[in-house]
């Protein structure tokens, strides 16, 4: 182990300091007051301070040993993050269609990174790269990911340069804004894998690169219960069964549709064709998951985006505590063709 981190500082070009402990000195006073979101099942619990300590060590550890991989890769611009919002993005353009043939809908119970990486090494063909879906803070630059929180976007800062793209000055954003990052460079290994960093073992011209959505979800908006008539759905047991969540203001709805074009507008406007994207709002902003699921499959199936602007849509849906997600978006947009 000693052999190999000796290893790692040589690829850098200072000296990586020892990890230090966390106490108020490994960060700002204002990023220790940013609140971070509420209740992701990603979250490290607030009754496991070890693992927040743990998390927030990962991410000192990233922001020290960025700098020195990144000199060794002259051509990315990882600090380049692009504002995009949706009234200054026109609706595209049929004549501008790869006409890749189309995609069938993949859902897949994994890590975002992890996921864009095995759709890689399955599917090579294509320059451009995978455009993973972020689901942002729209109010900190990478949520709570120096802090030792645990959601999505966190997820993706301990592991790459995307911190680096978010910039303060873009914060907070407008509801229909978007950040679009070019190059985002996979340093590391899933937190399911230990956070391990891919160098010495990979080398630094071989890390993984991939571009990043990054879209924000509505924050907690009001939801209500509803159920289908009864003579739709047979009796009142069955009836029971089918109570479903739904945003109960549709002007919700209408802006987390606007949010889902944005998306993908981004996407087609920088040629890409394999796409991961995710369960938007599902998890710390208490999204209703159907809705979120119906969202996606009403969007992807509008007539701007059909005629093959995709060749691969993967959908993580990390579901690591069984709570139903990963089903509900199987069985929603599983094997759909767009």
């Amino acid at each position: 182990m000693e052999h190999k981190q000796t290893t790692l500082d040589s690829w850098l070009t200072r000296g990586r300091p020892k990890r230090p402990e966390a106490t108020a000195t490994t960060t700002s006073r204002r990023e220790a007051r940013e609140p971070e979101p509420r209740n992701s099942r990603f979250q490290a619990p607030r009754d496991n301070p070890a693992q927040r300590e743990e998390l927030a060590r990962v991410a000192h550890e990233t922001r020290e040993v960025l700098p020195g991989l990144l000199a060794q890769l002259p051509g990315i611009q990882a600090k380049r993050g692009e504002v995009v919002h949706l009234r200054g993005l026109s609706s595209l353009r049929i004549s501008d269609c790869p006409r890749t043939g189309g995609a069938c809908i993949k859902i897949v119970n994994m890590d975002t990174l992890d996921a864009a990486m095995r759709l890689r090494r399955e599917f090579p063909g294509p320059r451009s790269r995978v455009a993973v879906l972020n689901m942002a803070s729209n109010t900190h630059p990478g949520g709570g990911w120096r802090t030792g929180a645990m959601a999505q976007e966190e997820s993706i800062c301990y592991r790459s340069s995307l911190y680096m793209s978010l910039h303060r000055r873009h914060y907070p954003w407008s509801q229909r804004m978007g950040i679009y990052t070019g190059d985002v460079v996979v340093i590391r290994s899933s937190m399911r894998s230990g956070h391990k960093l891919l160098v010495p073992d990979c080398a630094v011209d071989d890390l993984p690169i991939v571009s990043v959505l990054s879209i924000a979800a509505l924050r907690c908006p009001a939801t209500r219960s509803v159920t289908p008539p009864v003579s739709k759905i047979g009796d009142d047991s069955s009836a029971q069964h089918q109570q479903r969540t739904v945003y109960a203001n549709y002007k919700d709805r209408d802006l987390t549709v606007d949010k889902m074009r944005l998306c993908l507008r981004m996407a087609a406007s920088h040629g890409h064709t394999q796409l991961v994207l995710g369960a938007l709002g599902c998890g710390a902003f208490r999204n209703p998951p159907r809705e979120i699921a119906e969202c996606w499959l009403e969007v992807l199936t509008e007539l701007e985006f059909q005629g093959g602007w995709w060749d691969q849509v993967w959908f993580a849906v990390y579901d690591a505590k069984n709570e139903g997600n990963f089903e509900l978006f199987e069985e929603v947009l599983g094997n759909v063709q767009v």
